[in-house]
């Protein structure tokens, strides 16, 4: 129990971070992304099926309309990181993907927020943590680094 607490804070914090919160950029690697990919992938398929087969969790917690959010979310966050993988399988690049991985990454923060506040359970929760989590590894191959000030 204490070590998943302490993996979603990191994860938590890590989502939370600016881009510009990393320390360095990295150079593109298409095969170093494209395995990050691949894992957030396997990492949110069959997510939105899973959370179908979950009653909610209390009526007077779970809205209908707070629940079909959450269900869009995570319909959404498949369907995008999947197809981020095709792309990067064909050979797409940084410039090309770059719309996708944000708005994974803005997905994937609004599903953490929604199942948190709809108190969802673990198998859930911790799978959207750590699709938040891999997303967050992208980071710093989708960010760039404010430029340096000249030296003297």
């Amino acid at each position: 129990m204490r070590r998943h607490l302490v993996f979603t804070v990191t994860a938590i914090a890590l989502a939370a971070a600016s881009p510009g919160a990393f320390a360095a950029e990295q150079a593109w690697d298409p095969q170093k992304v494209l395995q990050i990919v691949r894992e957030l992938d396997g990492a949110v398929s069959g997510l939105f099926d899973e959370f179908k087969k979950q009653p909610p969790a209390n009526i007077a917690s779970m809205q209908a309309e707070a629940r079909a959010r959450l269900e869009d979310d995570l319909r959404r966050l498949e369907h995008e990181t999947h197809a981020l993988r095709q792309r990067l399988e064909a050979g797409d690049g940084l410039e090309a993907t770059r719309p996708m991985y944000d708005h994974i990454g803005s997905v994937a923060r609004d599903a953490r927020e929604e199942a948190r506040r709809q108190l969802q359970a673990a198998p859930v929760q911790e799978r959207v943590d750590r699709a938040e989590a891999l997303w967050s590894q992208l980071t710093p191959y989708y960010t760039k680094q404010p430029a340096s000030p000249p030296k003297p």
